[in-house]
């Protein structure tokens, strides 16, 4: 283990370096979030109590590292704050105080490992996201890696559904699947070993190919309709509902806002009848199938009747402790004290043990109206933001690509964050952070002249 652990320091070291001198902090930042995705806890870890060292975390220190020597080399140059960044502060000031104020060494200090971990860390990629300076060339790399890791995700998550071990990287997604000693054993996990985090993941990169659409001639936009069909097909392989409407959404937006308005109309009005016609003849199936090897049709219907248990839970919890709530992570524990109440008629005693599935109920039980008013006042400037640059008549294309990427990250995070608390699964956040840090890097383009943007999109340069 140890001597893993040695070579897997090295080579974070060697990489780091190289991403240090050609890659810039868009490298950096790169390196970090695969890193994040193929190459953490379960590739190889240094035991350190309840924070475990991985590569992904060495290679975000370096990051730090990176941006701290840029400052100081003049490599970057610090953005203005915005309201975004200001509301943002006091979000995680905010997580602080409530992690601090409650029992945060409660389970070997899990609530301060999962405020590092799901706050934190994703605080400092934004911070060093936004500051990289904006160009067409960062742009395009982007969406490259996006569509390399969307085929990666696709064939990975496909490729475990259907029992083809030998195409599985790295090796401990099949040796964990065959185990079966984990949870979700029987749909496409991916690397992640999750399947709403790795589903999540590549309809992100699903959207992300699709920005290749107007710089490709016939043949290109081919081959990008099928890397679609190929990651609708790994969506498909991670039988989880909360991803396929993820994946719907984001293509929604993707294709809906970018067709002209005469289109739009119609293919809106056909896919919700789609939609609706599915819905309606296919109901049972999509509300009662087997998913994991272990469970049965049952267990799916179950997950569904679960989840009005849950918020009756998290809306009691919430009333009593309305503003700031109980505390960051400390929902396990304090849920208990409410399963006896029978004034409700809702069978409470079947939410034992789990968490609220939903992103926002989560935040209102543990850190109350101020928290989740801020993270929703947050994402809705993250949102309006990009939304100017996607209507912005002076912005060059790449960056309005990037702005109505973000749009759809958004909806793929509150479409599965309506069914899951979205906010501990691995690299949800880190990835929400990732793209809203680099979409805020591109606001100065709002204020630029048409002249001068349109140049900046010819030459590839900030």
């Amino acid at each position: 283990m140890y001597a893993l652990l040695l070579i897997a320091a090295v080579v974070a070291g060697v990489w780091g370096a190289v991403v240090l001198v050609r890659g810039g902090l868009l490298g950096g930042c790169l390196a970090v979030m695969l890193a994040g995705m193929c190459f953490s806890l379960p590739f190889v870890k240094l035991p350190l109590g309840s924070l475990p060292l991985s590569i992904d975390r060495v290679l975000l220190l370096l990051l730090i590292a990176q941006y701290v020597l840029y400052r100081r080399w003049g490599r970057t140059e610090g953005q203005p704050l915005g309201k975004a960044e200001i509301v943002l502060c006091a979000l995680i000031a905010v997580m602080v105080l409530r992690t601090f104020t409650a029992d945060w060494r409660a389970s070997a200090y899990q609530p301060l490992a999962w405020l590092i971990l799901y706050y934190l860390m994703p605080f400092c990629v934004y911070w060093i996201a936004r500051q990289i300076p904006p160009s067409k060339r960062g742009i395009l790399t982007l969406f490259g890696c996006l569509a390399l890791f969307g085929v990666y995700l696709a064939i990975t998550v496909a490729a475990e559904k259907y029992h083809v071990w030998w195409l599985l990287l790295p090796r401990y997604i099949a040796t964990t699947a065959v185990a079966g000693d984990m949870e979700f054993v029987g749909r496409g996990r991916g690397p992640l070993l999750q399947p709403i985090g790795s589903g999540a993941a590549l309809a992100i990169c699903i959207c992300g190919t699709l920005m290749w659409w107007p710089r490709l001639g016939r043949r290109g936009r081919l081959l990008l309709v099928g890397l679609a069909l190929l990651g609708c097909l790994g969506l498909y392989c991670t039988l989880t509902r909360s991803v396929w409407l993820g994946g719907m959404l984001g293509l929604a937006i993707v294709v809906g806002l970018a067709l002209p308005w005469n289109w739009r109309l119609p293919l809106l009005l056909g896919g919700t009848l789609l939609v609706a016609l599915l819905a309606v003849t296919q109901w049972e199936h999509l509300v009662r199938f087997k998913r994991d090897r272990d469970l049965t049709a049952q267990h799916t219907a179950d997950s569904v009747s679960l989840r009005p248990v849950l918020a009756v839970v998290a809306w009691k919890m919430f009333l009593d402790r309305p503003l700031l709530g109980c505390g960051y992570a400390q929902y396990k524990t304090e849920h208990l004290n409410y399963l006896a109440d029978r004034t409700s008629g809702v069978p409470l005693e079947k939410a034992r043990g789990y968490i609220p599935h939903n992103v926002l109920f989560s935040l209102l039980t543990e850190t109350g109206l101020v928290g989740l008013g801020l993270f929703i006042g947050l994402v809705a400037l993250w949102g309006r933001d990009a939304w100017l640059i996607w209507r912005s008549g002076s912005a060059p294309l790449w960056a309005r690509q990037q702005a109505l990427l973000f749009l759809a990250v958004l909806a793929v995070y509150f479409a599965n964050g309506m069914f899951h608390d979205i906010s501990v699964i691995p690299m949800a956040n880190m990835t929400l952070f990732f793209t809203a840090g680099i979409t805020a890097g591109l606001r100065p383009l709002l204020h630029r002249p048409a002249a001068a943007s349109a140049a900046v999109q010819d030459r590839g340069d900030p």
